[in-house]
């Protein structure tokens, strides 16, 4: 995947914030900064990977017949609904 280089402005307290952080976490601002927003996009992927895989699975064992169901009655009385 190629890169793209962005400017952006950023609050100077917000950015002292960031710094301290990545101190904490003995990384680089710049390092601590292109971490977060990897992260936080794996996080608004939609549908994740996890998730995929999940269900993928939550498929194969539905076609296998592995899988049981409650009635809703169960789960209502389980969970006082």
């Amino acid at each position: 995947m190629g890169k793209i280089r962005k400017l952006i402005d950023v609050d100077q307290h917000i950015l002292h914030i960031l710094e301290e952080e990545a101190k904490k976490q003995k990384h680089s601002l710049k390092s601590f900064m292109k971490y977060s927003l990897e992260e936080t996009a794996r996080r608004l992927e939609s549908p994740s990977e996890a998730y995929r895989t999940m269900m993928d699975d939550m498929l194969k064992r539905l076609e296998n017949n592995e899988v049981q169901f409650d009635p809703i009655q169960d789960i209502e009385k389980k969970y006082g609904l």
